[in-house]
């Protein structure tokens, strides 16, 4: 399906993979009869992954999650990059199926893939009950402070996703075994697997100031693989 042309660039046959899905701009040339349309993934206007009404809304408003896709269909090759950044290519079938990331960290994925928005509060399998509207509310406030947003990205099934990252991505094992792997919330970019993760602050009334910058962290337990850049730069 998708190959590296180089660190920053993909290309993949349509033909072959079947229809693929990129956020828009992402698409630098292609050979052969190719055509692009709008495409609208599940849960963006209606409030999916737990919230609903004016909760909903303002989640979505302070995440920023969503970001507009284009299809590709037809007959020919078409080559993906976006801003230079660097760019990893992943078989979500060979990570358990289903992966979590950030829409602003996503350059393209096959079709075969059914997306959808989802809550931060679900990932995992292990978010989805006590705290209600209070625990949405607070994960959107960390959201708003760090750039994690409330909602995020999840990507199901057999297929291949491209996912980008400022000096490129590596991967971090979590188990049950090891200590939870804790992340810059900046450097984080997503996470495969039933891997749980808590965004936790590292400020009290004691070191008010003295915190270096990383007031915010995210903790991630639980079985997968955690994927992070090399820097924290936003895109």
């Amino acid at each position: 399906m998708f190959e590296k042309v180089n660190s920053k660039v993909v290309s993949v046959d349509i033909g072959r993979s079947g229809p693929v899905v990129a956020r828009r701009g992402a698409m630098l040339f292609y050979t052969g009869n190719v055509f692009f349309q709008p495409h609208q993934v599940a849960g963006v206007p209606g409030g999916k992954g737990g919230m609903g009404g004016v909760a909903g809304m303002a989640g979505r408003m302070m995440s920023g999650e969503h970001e507009s896709t284009m299809v590709a269909q037809g007959q020919g090759v078409v080559h993906y990059g976006f801003r230079g950044i660097e760019v990893q290519i992943i078989d979500v079938g060979a990570v358990g199926g289903m992966i979590r990331v950030e829409a602003s960290r996503t350059l393209a994925y096959t079709s075969n893939l059914q997306a959808s928005i989802v809550s931060v509060t679900s990932q995992g399998g292990g978010g989805g009950g006590g705290g209600g509207l209070l625990r949405s509310m607070r994960s959107a406030a960390a959201g708003a402070m760090t750039g994690q947003g409330m909602f995020t990205t999840q990507l199901s099934g057999p297929g291949q996703v491209v996912i980008l990252g400022h000096g490129g991505v590596f991967e971090l094992p979590v188990s049950p075994d090891r200590p939870p792997v804790t992340v810059d919330p900046q450097a984080y970019v997503g996470a495969a697997g039933q891997v749980n993760t808590t965004l936790r602050s590292t400020v009290s009334w004691r070191n008010v100031g003295r915190t270096g910058g990383e007031a915010m962290q995210l903790e991630c337990a639980g079985q997968g693989v955690v994927y992070v850049q090399a820097s924290e730069e936003k895109l």
